[in-house]
């Protein structure tokens, strides 16, 4: 809602990898995230929103997804949109940084 506040198209999807994990992905069409906001999404408290939000919410993502062993990555194109990519892993392995 926020990051498309007069509206656009949000794709989810979730596949199952062969003996590696899960994908989730979610992309919007929204107005995507600034070259010099993108290294600071993932920090607490950070904000883009000047109104409103306490810049928890992806830094909580990322802590649940790091504690269950996955990752999160980000691809953004201002005035375009932003995909979210979550990898997680299946009966206890671990992603590793080179999977993506």
């Amino acid at each position: 809602m926020d990051a498309m506040p007069e509206g656009g198209k949000l794709r989810v999807e979730a596949k199952i990898g062969q003996a590696d994990g899960m994908a989730a992905v979610m992309a919007d069409t929204g107005f995507g995230v600034g070259e010099t906001d993108l290294p600071k999404i993932f920090q607490p408290f950070f904000t883009a929103k000047k109104k409103r939000g306490m810049g928890l919410g992806l830094p909580i993502c990322e802590r649940i997804i790091k504690n269950r062993g996955g990752k999160i990555e980000v691809e953004t194109q201002p005035g375009t949109g932003t995909t979210f990519k979550i990898y997680l892993p299946v009966q206890g392995t671990t992603i590793g940084e080179e999977n993506s």
